[in-house]
């Protein structure tokens, strides 16, 4: 018997119910598709509700690998800063008058960054009895070190202990400086020589391994890539120099910038 067979011996059944079986298996598809979107959108409500209801606290719970610490504040944040000023005071506002700054405006933490990097000056809120002050619109201290000793004395006349640091990784200049009531407690500027030294080497510093070449020295009678090995020295320990005498800024953490308001305005080069 034979029992080889063709397409051609099975029927094709007509278009119209191939139509009708098409039609049935889009109904089916198109319900499974909703379904499964229901459920998602179910699930995702069901999750948001939850969040809602638990709080923020416990988002390090719902997030897995999620340090329990505060992380430290990013570089990208503060911009690298590369001035900045330490002021012993409580209110912003004593500060922005003092430093004549024009058009004022009170700001959180995070917006004030990121327009002292675009050219205004941000008076932080008080942490731990500091405030500190932002702005690459801070004066230099190697442009005119003359009217900068004027201008740093008078602003520390006005609001007690003031404290500055400045550094440029380019250049290497570095100047550190700290003043109470107008009185020079320790400075330190280079820019290629001693530009400024006054007051006693600190305890601080000497426990940092700084070095501070005499007034006008361009060397310290060393060679010059020793020199400059020791001055990449007082770069790099510049943040925990401020940390010794009051805050280093690239120690903030999330969690320091997240209450109270900052003052950011323009930058008055002759206070008024």
């Amino acid at each position: 018997m034979d029992v080889t067979s063709t397409w051609s011996d099975y029927p094709i059944p007509p278009l119209g119910i191939i139509g009708d079986m098409l039609s049935s298996w889009v109904i089916i598809l198109g319900t499974v598709v909703l379904a499964s979107s229901l459920s998602a959108f179910l699930m995702t409500h069901h999750m948001m509700r939850r969040l809602r209801r638990n709080g923020p606290s416990k988002l390090s719970v719902l997030l897995p690998g999620r340090r329990s610490h505060q992380p430290l504040l990013p570089l990208s944040v503060l911009g690298v800063p590369r001035r900045w000023m330490a002021v012993r005071a409580d209110h912003p506002e004593i500060v922005y008058h003092a430093l004549g700054m024009t058009q004022p405006e009170t700001c959180q933490w995070q917006e004030g960054l990121a327009r002292a990097e675009a050219g205004h000056l941000f008076i932080a809120p008080p942490f731990r009895g500091w405030i500190l002050v932002f702005g690459t619109r801070l004066p230099l201290a190697f442009d005119d070190i003359d009217a900068f000793y004027a201008r740093i004395r008078e602003t520390s006349a006005a609001l007690g202990e003031v404290q500055y640091f400045s550094m440029d990784q380019s250049t290497g200049h570095h100047a550190w400086m700290r003043l109470v009531s107008g009185q020079v407690v320790r400075s330190f500027v280079w820019a290629e020589k001693t530009l400024w030294q006054e007051g006693a080497f600190s305890a601080a510093e000497s426990s940092l391994g700084m070095v501070c070449p005499d007034y006008g020295d361009q060397g310290m009678g060393l060679p010059s890539y020793e020199t400059a090995r020791l001055l990449d020295h007082n770069l790099a320990q510049l943040p925990a120099l401020a940390a010794r005498w009051s805050v280093d800024p690239l120690s903030l953490r999330q969690a320091d910038l997240s209450s109270g308001m900052g003052v950011v305005g323009e930058w008055n080069p002759i206070k008024v």
